[in-house]
């Protein structure tokens, strides 16, 4: 029950010569008003009742009589004597301020339709007043059991935008947002949208990175640090190209040490006051200072490597240049409710504390989806091994019919069936059983595995280490039936594992930086890194190059506060990586899942991700 006192009484009780000119009622009504006044307003119904049918003092009364009815907290009865005030006197000049008041009581009694209804009739400036008043005061939860309960309403979908964007940044439930944005073509309000439009010739961005420059005098130092000097060559190479379309950047490289400390004295000595972009850092205590410093300062922010989600999700002015674990997950989920209906059931494994960020979002989003994830476990490399023996135990199951040789040939033929035959014997002598002629009598039993393929349709596992994934492989190779595996982009990179034998048993990876090598571009690029560097490129080139080639034209399209750009439903289309969707995330929403066809990685399509039919 929304408060009383948050509205104002529209009509006054000074209704100057008509009352003087009904004598009769005047004492009723002059009394009414006093015990309203007084705050009788149980009082004060019996006497505007009394009058609602009054030629005179009738469509006052009988506004009066539903206010404090409403003030009693009598909201039905208020609506109820409200909309009999507009069939009795349709003409009554106040008929504004009944239909203001219908519309704030119809949203407390939850009746949205008939609310936003009469809220269209208003004018702007009571219109504002039920939306300040009424609309944003009802719970986030309640509009969204309403939404559930009338799916197909833009009003209700657009009202709980607003109440999800009046939240703090960091608490507003994003997923949330971009599906009702898909579904009802709503634009998300943006923190982007309050900033100045800022051009310039050039612009400065501030790669702030733990370079280690004083640790690189042995080679054993660099190697360890060969990904950020990968990143930033790649970060060179990608200004070069910039300059070749007349964008121009200029990269200025700090050295955060791994250390709070030193990345505090690069501000404290103003080194990033002129950035208009920073990029980096990588380490927790580093990355803690920057955050804090684009957000005092308005300096839009990207981590080239990071998805740790949290880092960027109470700033509206940081981002992660790849999807954020959850993400990963949720984007994975999509594709595999898309892809494996014929089985909703689901394992889903997960090692690491990362790795379940990814899990939990895939089995969240897996049973909104209306599968059935029937184990959810973390693993050890000894509980990877059980989980394989499981999924590969087999049973013996006696059969009642004779088979013919070509019956069983045939059954071996089905994934997972595997009919057999044996001589049968006496259980108490063990000695052959025969028929009349001294014919051996034969029993046949299917072999079937443990874990039935009925039970499970497909597994999700989420882990980059080489003893877990090949668990799986195995797994897979042993059982060849229709149980499909979803892995790591990073399975596809370990030496003991075989394209032809991730190709053939049809695992699926989650592929966040996946490349796409397929291209003049990339062909031509390749042949620039081995000019310059003398070798091929390392996918930390490749996303140094992304990024940078990526921000700088941004930067040149939209100015200093890019995420203007960032900010609509629009993908990006990649150079080398297949493109940039942020909308109200600050994490790339645009996370490739790929398959093997002829030894080559494919990205898949058909998986409900809107932005990738662009390019299709």
């Amino acid at each position: 029950m929304i408060s009383p006192l948050r509205y104002p009484i529209i009509i006054t009780f000074c209704l100057g010569l008509q009352i003087v000119q009904a004598q009769n009622g005047q004492a009723e009504y002059l009394e009414s008003k006093r015990q309203f006044m007084l705050g009788n307003y149980a009082a004060a119904k019996l006497g505007f009742q009394k009058l609602s049918q009054d030629k005179d003092f009738g469509s006052y009364a009988s506004f009066y009589f539903a206010l404090a009815a409403y003030k009693n907290e009598e909201s039905k009865l208020a609506y109820d004597m409200w909309r009999q005030l507009q069939i009795n006197f349709p003409n009554w000049e106040q008929q504004k301020e009944v239909t203001f008041w219908l519309a704030s009581v119809a949203f407390d009694l939850q009746r949205f339709d008939a609310g936003f209804r009469y809220l269209k009739e208003l004018p702007s400036d009571l219109q504002l007043l039920v939306r300040e008043q009424s609309l944003l005061a009802i719970p986030q939860d309640e509009l969204l059991s309403s939404l559930r309960l009338n799916p197909e309403s833009d009003d209700l979908a657009a009202l709980l935008v607003s109440s999800i964007m009046q939240q703090p940044y960091g608490e507003r439930d994003l997923d949330l947002l971009s599906e009702l944005s898909e579904k009802f073509d709503l634009k998300i309000p943006s923190e982007a949208d309050d900033l100045p439009l800022i051009k310039k010739d050039q612009y400065s961005i501030a790669v702030v990175l733990p370079f280690m420059y004083e640790s690189l005098a042995g080679p054993e130092s660099v190697l360890r640090n060969s990904i950020i000097w990968d990143l930033y060559q790649g970060m060179e190479i990608a200004q070069q190209a910039l300059r070749k379309s007349s964008i121009k950047i200029n990269l200025f490289p700090f050295d955060t040490k791994k250390s709070a400390a030193q990345t505090q004295n690069i501000i404290n000595r103003g080194q990033l006051e002129k950035a208009d972009v920073i990029v980096g850092p990588l380490y927790t205590g580093p990355n803690d200072v920057i955050a804090q410093f684009a957000a005092e300062n308005k300096v839009t922010t990207i981590n080239p490597l990071s998805s740790n989600g949290l880092i960027a999700k109470s700033n509206p002015f940081y981002y992660l240049f790849l999807p954020a674990y959850e993400t990963q997950g949720r984007v994975a989920a999509t594709y595999a409710s898309a892809n494996f209906q014929d089985n909703l059931n689901a394992f889903v494994y997960y090692q690491t504390d990362r790795d379940s960020l990814v899990a939990a979002a895939y089995k969240s989003e897996l049973e909104r989806r209306g599968f059935k994830v029937n184990f959810y476990e973390r693993l050890t490399n000894e509980s990877a091994l059980k989980v394989q023996r499981k999924f590969t135990e087999k049973r013996e199951i006696r059969l009642d019919r004779k088979y013919s040789r070509q019956q069983i040939d045939s059954i071996a033929m089905i994934p997972g069936k595997f009919v057999k035959s044996k001589i049968s014997r006496d259980p108490a002598t063990g000695s052959i059983k025969r028929d009349k002629n001294g014919i051996a009598f034969m029993e046949y039993y299917e072999e079937r595995f443990q874990v039935h393929p009925d039970s499970v349709g497909h597994i999700f596992v989420a882990t980059s280490s080489n003893v877990v994934a090949n668990n799986f492989i195995s797994l897979a190779e042993v059982r060849k039936d229709t149980i499909h595996i979803i892995g790591n982009e990073d399975w596809l990179s370990f030496p003991t594992i075989s394209y032809n034998q991730l190709e053939r048993l049809g695992i699926s990876f989650v592929s966040p930086t996946l490349v796409n090598r397929n291209t003049a571009l990339y062909q031509n690029l390749e042949s620039d890194f081995i000019d310059q560097l003398g070798r091929e490129p390392s996918i930390y080139h490749l996303l140094g190059y992304e990024l940078i080639y990526q921000v700088g034209s941004l930067l040149h399209q939209h100015g200093k506060y890019f995420q203007k750009g960032l900010s609509t439903n629009n993908l990006i289309t990649g150079q080398l990586m297949y493109g940039l969707k942020y909308s109200q995330y600050h994490d790339n929403q645009v996370v490739p899942i790929t398959k093997l066809n002829n030894l080559k990685l494919e990205r898949q399509t058909k998986y409900l991700q809107e932005e990738i039919r662009e390019e299709d």
